[in-house]
């Protein structure tokens, strides 16, 4: 049982044009991960950002006594012909944009995912969230978690069966922790286009005084600092976090879910932890959206910074 407590800001000033300029789509072509694409053209389209297509392979070796062809040239002939392929999955759709198409070898997708994240600094990550097989690291769930943890830009994962519905209504599940105000920051960049409700959620299985205590400074935060007009705050209280929170996804039926990552023991790390990831992934069709406290600080435009916090990821 939980019960809520209902908050709503209204703050009438002026909106800033917000428009994300490049996101970065990532795929291994299985279902999941073209259904993700979907998700990420037309995120592209609403904000008419770049998009760059980006398909991670490896060259397994081969023996050959009588090899025709160097390594360095198999690995150029395999990256045109995905090259192609990324093409070929574009063209299927009816779209305006002129992608990039990327194709780079590295026998670690995660590697080699955030090894183009650093050189284009895309605004997003659209990822799916499982690949063709369980036995290979090509977005699965452990591929997904990693990308949480170490991308220095905003992942969104898409579930095997989810729809895009545009983002009408989108749920942030905070820890109303100061940092959050940063991330919803980068939210209201993401959302702007698309007029959409973000519906601010606390879990906490404090007392009622102390959790409306804590939202009500949480909400002063955010009306002092954000001039975002479609915000409201709601608290649950409830001794289970994780069944409170899909149970209310249920009842709000949010477009997407929205989730800030910490440096330690993070809410997105956890939840990969426990068994309520197999309900979030097959009985729900809502997108994950998460941004990393540890990169959310980092200017994108300082790749100094950036450039020491990937190689130590890397």
């Amino acid at each position: 049982m939980f019960y809520t407590a209902y908050f709503t800001i209204i703050k009438s000033s002026i909106l800033k044009d917000f428009k994300m300029k490049r996101i970065l789509y990532a795929t291994d072509f299985s279902k999941n991960a073209e259904k993700a694409f979907h998700f990420a053209l037309r995120i592209a389209e609403k904000h008419n950002a770049e998009l760059i297509m980006l398909h991670i392979y490896d060259v397994p070796p081969v023996w050959d006594p009588n090899p025709t062809l160097i390594p360095a040239e198999i690995i150029k002939k395999a990256g045109i012909s995905w090259e192609n392929k990324l093409r070929k999955l574009f063209e299927s759709l009816n779209s305006k944009l002129r992608p990039v198409y990327i194709a780079i070898e590295d026998p670690s997708v995660v590697k080699g995912i955030l090894s183009v994240v650093k050189k284009q600094k895309p605004d997003l990550l659209v990822t799916g969230t499982r690949g063709k097989s369980k036995l290979k690291e090509i977005f699965i769930g452990s591929t997904t978690k990693a990308l949480v943890k170490k991308s220095p830009v905003p992942v969104l994962a898409i579930p095997e069966n989810a729809v895009f519905r545009g983002f009408d209504k989108v749920l942030y599940a905070s820890d109303l922790r100061e940092i959050d105000h940063d991330a919803i920051d980068k939210l209201i960049e993401f959302v702007t286009p698309y007029k959409s409700e973000i519906r601010i959620t606390h879990v906490t299985n404090d007392n009622e005084y102390h959790g409306i205590e804590k939202m009500e400074w949480f909400k002063d935060l955010i009306q002092e600092n954000v001039s975002y007009k479609k915000i409201s705050f709601e608290l649950l209280l409830s001794d289970d976090i994780y069944d409170s929170l899909i149970n209310y996804m249920t009842i709000y039926d949010p477009q997407l879910l929205v989730m800030l990552e910490k440096e330690r023991n993070g809410f997105v790390e956890r939840l990969f932890k426990e068994d309520i990831v197999t309900k979030m992934e097959f009985d729900t069709s809502i997108p994950l959206l998460s941004y990393n406290e540890r990169f959310l600080h980092v200017n994108m435009d300082e790749p100094q910074g950036q450039t020491e916090d990937m190689q130590a990821d890397i």
